[in-house]
């Protein structure tokens, strides 16, 4: 009867001890899970920054071939009204003033140069800038995203094994006190 309270008392210390075991187990996995957790938000972060500039640049892009596209009406535009010009002036005057009507058409040409000159260059330029400059604080981000995922994945395998090696204490620390219950007993 002495033996078989023994058996039970054994057996209910294996059972309190796995309970502690995964008590400790449980909260330490969750500490670890809980890091694992902050580095997926931040590279989730990082991700959505890295979209964000994307469709920024994108937005430039898409202005600028329109700015291209608009200055090529223009110019189309331009080129059209003067050859009508010149043909119902050529029709019209035959031969009368139609030397000073090419000098002005001529002056005409000349000033839409300078005010298409004037409208688009400095946009097509502003946008060059902006898109150069965009794609540069995009190289740079994803340079510096690059090496902080790289550090929270180093910092990430080194709590790793810290949590490993405390849990590993923790077991052998709680072996440790019950060896010596079980001395302390006998």
């Amino acid at each position: 009867m002495a033996t078989k309270k023994v058996e039970v008392k054994v057996v209910e210390e294996k059972v309190v001890e796995e309970k502690v075991n995964n008590v400790i187990d449980l909260f330490w996995d969750g500490l670890f899970k809980g890091f694992k957790t902050f580095q997926s938000f931040q590279n989730e972060i990082e991700e959505k920054s890295l979209e964000a500039f994307e469709r920024q640049f994108e937005l430039f892009d898409n202005t600028f071939e329109q700015l291209v596209t608009f200055e090529q009406e223009s110019k189309k535009l331009t080129a059209e009204w003067k050859t009508n010009l010149q043909e119902v002036l050529n029709n019209t005057l035959s031969g009368y003033g139609v030397q000073n009507v090419t000098e002005w058409t001529d002056k005409f040409e000349e000033f839409e140069q300078k005010v298409e000159s004037l409208a688009f260059n400095p946009s097509k330029k502003t946008f060059s800038a902006l898109s150069e400059s965009q794609a540069q604080l995009e190289s740079a981000l994803k340079e510096v995203i690059e090496q902080r995922q790289q550090n929270r994945a180093e910092v990430l395998d080194v709590i790793g094994q810290y949590v490993g090696q405390l849990k590993q204490t923790q077991n052998d620390f709680l072996k440790t006190l019950k060896l010596e219950n079980t001395l302390l007993v006998k």
